[in-house]
């Protein structure tokens, strides 16, 4: 009789489990893990961790999910009207979707929605295991595999009812620049990539040999003369692309990526009025 009474509980308690499961652990510390699910896109009952940091000027924080089961963190301003195109920011490397300032408050005045991200192996975006990649631990293969959260970033766009997915810019930093021109390259819904000093190899991204599904869309290429690499990067660009129309700038000095914004002042509405109102227009 005792023996039948310990089976009888031993099954009750069974049973209570699988009827209230552990709440999912979402501490999204470095090295620490959240419970998920298997890392399946089309997967809808997989468990996404709290939310990332507050977006600033009112901007949604969110996780997307890519093809390969990486939690892209993501911020996100939709558009003050309808059928606004969008714009996908990319940072440079060992930064993060907060090094723009207040670039995205200034692209949604203008009628855009954007999306910042953190690539993969910055900030607070997870692996497929919940984790928190360092920058040190990224291969080669990790960078071109970034193109996927471009992608992310891309689908949450369309996502939106308010935004044209079939227009969108791109303005990527250092390795973000590279992304920008070679993702846009493989998907024609972008219509325009601003890229802040590209390099023609930045960690195995070689955005040369994708120039020509870039075809004739415009492309705006942006360097110091004294950051060597990039300037006869963009040079070089500038040369081999067909885009129509393309247009190299340059500065003196040695900044590099997004800290072309902080020195020189303006440079961000001189992209905002001067090249995405031109080449990718909301509608008024």
């Amino acid at each position: 009789m005792r023996i039948t009474t310990v089976i009888i509980g031993v099954l009750a308690l069974s049973l209570l489990s699988l009827a209230c499961p552990r709440a999912s652990q979402t501490d999204t510390a470095a090295g620490d893990a959240v419970n998920l699910q298997a890392p399946d896109a089309r997967d809808a009952t997989a468990i996404i961790p709290n939310a990332p940091s507050a977006a600033p000027f009112d901007g949604e924080s969110r996780f997307l999910r890519t093809a390969d089961g990486y939690l892209v963190a993501s911020w996100y301003w939709p558009p003050a009207g309808e059928q606004a195109p969008g714009v996908i920011l990319l940072h440079m490397r060992g930064r993060d979707k907060s090094s723009w300032g207040d670039m995205p408050e200034k692209l949604v005045a203008e009628g855009f929605a954007v999306i910042a991200i953190d690539l993969r192996g910055h900030g607070e975006t997870l692996d497929p295991q919940g984790r928190r990649m360092q920058l040190e631990q990224l291969k080669n293969a990790d960078y071109l595999a970034m193109l996927g959260d471009v992608a992310a970033a891309h689908q949450a766009l369309s996502d939106d009812a308010r935004v044209d997915g079939d227009r969108v810019g791109i303005i990527g930093a250092s390795i973000g620049a590279n992304l920008a021109i070679m993702y846009a390259a493989g998907d024609k819904r972008v219509r325009t990539a601003v890229a802040l000093s590209p390099g023609l190899n930045y960690m195995g991204l070689e955005p040369l040999g994708y120039l020509e599904g870039y075809d004739a869309r415009a492309l705006y290429l942006i360097a110091a003369e004294g950051d060597e690499t990039a300037f006869e990067s963009c040079e070089a660009l500038e040369k081999a692309t067909a885009a129509d129309p393309v247009s190299f700038r340059h500065f003196e000095g040695r900044d590099h990526g997004t800290d072309l914004l902080t020195a020189h002042p303006g440079l961000d509405m001189t992209i905002i009025s001067g090249w995405l109102l031109n080449h990718l227009p909301p509608q008024r």
